[in-house]
């Protein structure tokens, strides 16, 4: 947030650099935006909110394989 970042930037951010999984930041910054209502709407007018298309909550084609088990 001191970054201005949104919140797919931090969700990358906080992977790639501490190895944080995607899921736990999610679920912080949701938790953080019920308790600081006021902060969020401030913050999100700055920095515009984006659909999450992180590769890290997509289907891959490892999923598809179990099509085939039995």
């Amino acid at each position: 947030m001191l970054f201005h970042m949104s919140q797919d930037q931090c969700i990358k951010a906080l992977a790639e650099h501490a190895g944080i999984k995607p899921l736990v930041t999610v679920t912080v910054w949701k938790e953080l935006q019920k308790e600081n209502k006021e902060f969020f709407r401030a913050y999100l007018q700055v920095i515009p909110p984006r659909p999450f298309t992180s590769r890290y909550f997509q289907r891959g084609p490892g999923l598809a394989r179990r099509k085939h088990w039995k």
